[in-house]
C-alpha cells in the first residue's frame, strides 16, 4: 500500500450523497494499512483480544482514510480527524472542509458515506438469521415497523428485520445521539429502496432514509440531512497512489 496523495480532491456537490463500498478479502500477513492510521486509531487496534477483529477495524479505517483523502487531496496518513460535542467522528477544523462523513463495518463489509454541508449516517450489517429478532423487534421498534415485520413471510423475515435495523442505526449515527436517542421514538418504515422522511416528532431537522444496495447477506442503508440528495454508490478501488 501506498501513503502517497491522490493527484488532486475529488469533487462532491451538496445535493450528492457518495457512499462507498469495500469488502475485505485479504490474507494475514503482509501490508495491512496499519502505517496510515494516527497513533490514536493505533492504540485502538492494538486494544482487541482477536486478530480478526483487530484487522476488520485496520481496515474500516483505512478505507475511511482513503476515502476522504481522495476528497481533500492529500494523503490518507494526513487526514485529521476529530469529534463534536457529542462524540460524532468529524474532520479536523485543520482542513476548513464541510464534507461530513460516517463510517460503518460488519463482518469483512465497509461502508463509508460522503456528503457535504449536510449530516450523513451509514450503517451496514450482516443479515444473520436468529430466533429472537422477534423479541428484538418487539423491544426496539416502533409500532409500524413491528406490523410491517409481520407482514412479511418466514422466508423474508431475517432481511426486513435488518432492512429496518440498518435504517435505524444509520438515523442514529446521523444524529450523533447514541444511546439517548430511543429506538421506538422514530420510524423509519418505507418502500423498498426508495428515499422516504424519518418520522420522529422530537426532531427539529428533516431527516431521510433509504436502504442501499449490498453484496448478499447484508443489509444496509443511509440517512442524510434533509432531502432530494442524489446517491452514488461506489466500490472502493484500493489504497489511493499517486499518478
Amino acid at each position: 500500500m501506498s501513503g502517497n496523495a491522490p493527484p488532486c480532491a475529488m469533487p462532491i456537490a451538496d445535493d450528492e450523497v457518495h457512499l462507498w463500498l469495500a469488502v475485505r478479502s485479504g490474507t494475514p500477513g503482509g501490508d495491512d494499512g496499519s502505517a496510515l492510521l494516527s497513533p490514536a486509531e493505533a492504540t485502538r487496534a492494538q486494544r482487541f483480544l482477536h486478530e480478526s477483529d483487530r484487522a476488520r477495524f485496520v481496515f474500516a479505517h483505512v478505507v475511511l482514510r482513503d476515502v476522504l483523502g481522495r476528497y481533500l487531496g492529500i494523503a490518507p496518513s494526513d487526514v485529521g480527524l476529530d469529534a463534536d460535542e457529542r462524540g460524532k467522528p468529524r474532520l479536523a477544523t485543520q482542513h476548513g472542509s464541510g464534507l461530513r462523513f460516517n463510517l460503518s463495518h460488519s463482518g469483512d463489509a465497509v461502508l463509508c458515506g460522503i456528503a457535504s454541508g449536510r449530516e450523513i449516517g451509514v450503517d451496514i450489517e450482516a443479515a444473520i438469521a436468529r430466533e429472537d429478532l422477534p423479541r428484538v423487534a418487539t423491544h426496539f421498534f416502533a409500532p409500524d415497523e413491528c406490523a410491517a415485520l409481520d407482514r412479511c413471510t418466514a422466508e423474508a423475515h431475517s432481511m426486513r428485520f435488518h432492512q429496518i435495523w440498518t435504517r435505524k442505526e444509520a438515523y442514529v449515527k446521523a444524529l450523533g445521539a447514541g444511546l439517548v436517542q430511543p429506538l421506538q421514538s422514530f420510524s423509519v418504515v418505507g418502500d423498498g429502496n426508495e428515499e422516504s422522511p424519518v418520522r420522529d416528532a422530537g426532531a427539529s431537522t428533516v431527516w431521510h432514509v433509504r436502504s442501499v444496495p449490498v453484496p448478499d447477506g447484508y443489509a444496509a442503508a443511509v440517512v442524510v440531512e434533509g432531502a432530494g440528495a442524489r446517491l452514488s454508490c461506489r466500490r472502493w478501488p484500493g489504497v489511493s497512489r499517486a499518478a
